[in-house]
């Protein structure tokens, strides 16, 4: 049994200090991600999917994709190479961006520093600062990269010249990349409700960046990324919630994310808010039909730790936190809250454990994710993990 081991303090009152190792990729294709733990490429692929709101969007167009996850990259590149040739058929739509050029006439602002420091008027120029339309866009932009970016994992060739093809095509109409190696990303794109047309190829082409890192070198002098024990940890939790949030939705289940429990407390003196630490759980799942409810806490680190007389043992702080966490979101006028569960989900490599005991009329429990198995197997247990809490599949 192999568990991923410990990365600093995971008490979840606060990050402790993540260690700056970053993940390699092993010979035999499978992800170095803490203390030489390996996990398939696949299963990484698998959680970055499950944390996209790409996946949350649509899920009926992975049906199946547990089966097949070194497909991801060819999906999402048919969806983007589809997208962009229905969207080149007309005319990019421009929008306004901040521009500075030098020129012979004033056009917006000036910028006098740059025009006195560089003696641009001896040269019958001056620096100004206008906005002007352009097809250049921050979405646009992220399309192009998405497109370069995915089809360096493409395993089929044809699909893979189509995708540069398709970038090349925005190319010529003036659109430009974002620079990677700056982590610039798609920082500036932003979403709203008027962007629904658009909404599910830039969501693909967010996914498509992000399997460009470091575990994604599958091609020479691809992979540029980084990825530490503490971005795992956030990606794992996020995956985690991301599959319940869709797997739960056809079966009525309300999921949140970071919801916060408050403290039912009493006879507080004036500063005691100032210092109270906040509650915030991972996952927080109801099922209104049945009245059921379970908080699940994810852990980035061993299931079990040496305890006395050489036995292994679960954390006591993962338990206390967790027992904290039952307790204090009980109300009377909540019949749900009485009776919920909680959960501690550990990614793992070759361990298996799935247990719980009842205590103060809250079901407790531990559960593991093994990493290293087929990535069906991965979904099986996200599901036979919260099966004792919430019912039926």
């Amino acid at each position: 049994m192999t568990p991923i081991p410990p990365a600093g303090d995971d008490t979840g009152e606060g990050e402790g200090p993540a260690a700056a190792q970053e993940p390699t990729t092993a010979a035999d294709g499978s992800v170095v991600v803490a203390r030489g733990v390996r996990i398939p490429v696949r299963n990484v692929w698998l959680l970055l999917l499950y944390a996209s709101e790409f996946y949350q969007l649509g899920p009926e167009a992975f049906d199946g994709i547990e089966e097949y996850p070194e497909k991801l990259p060819e999906l999402l590149a048919e969806i983007l190479v589809a997208s962009t040739e229905a969207r080149l058929k007309r005319p990019l739509t421009p929008s306004f961006a901040k521009t500075a050029r030098d020129l012979a006439r004033v056009r917006g602002g000036i910028d006098t520093l740059r025009t006195e420091s560089h003696q641009l008027l001896s040269r019958g120029l001056v620096a100004c600062r206008f906005e002007e339309l352009t097809v250049d866009t921050p979405r646009n932009r992220l399309i192009r990269t998405a497109l370069d970016s995915i089809a360096r994992l493409c395993g089929d060739e044809e699909l893979a010249r189509r995708c540069l093809g398709q970038s090349q095509r925005l190319a010529h109409l003036g659109v430009g990349t974002l620079d990677l190696r700056a982590g610039q990303r798609d920082a500036e794109v932003r979403l709203t409700r008027n962007d629904q047309q658009d909404r599910s190829v830039l969501l693909a082409a967010r996914l498509a960046l992000q399997l460009q890192l470091p575990f994604g070198r599958t091609n020479p002098g691809h992979g540029r990324g980084a990825l530490d024990e503490r971005q795992f940890r956030h990606l794992f939790e996020r995956a985690v919630g991301g599959f319940y949030s869709v797997h739960g939705r056809p079966r009525g289940w309300t999921v949140q994310r970071g919801r916060k429990v408050g403290w039912n407390a009493v006879g507080a003196t004036p500063g005691m808010a100032a210092v109270l630490p906040h509650m915030v759980t991972d996952v927080w799942i109801d099922v209104p039909a049945l009245g059921r409810r379970l908080i699940v806490d994810t852990k980035f680190t061993g299931a079990l730790t040496p305890g006395r007389f050489a036995r292994e043992t679960l954390s006591s702080g993962h338990l206390y936190q967790l027992y904290t966490y039952v307790r204090e979101q009980e109300s009377a006028a909540d019949a749900s809250s009485l009776g919920a569960g909680g959960l501690l989900l550990y990614p793992s490599t070759g361990a298996h454990l799935n247990e719980s005991f009842v205590t103060a009329g809250h079901q407790l429990g531990a559960a593991t994710v093994d990493l290293s198995v087929a990535s069906v197997d991965v979904r099986n247990q996200l599901i036979a993990a919260v099966e004792p809490y919430l019912g039926a599949r």
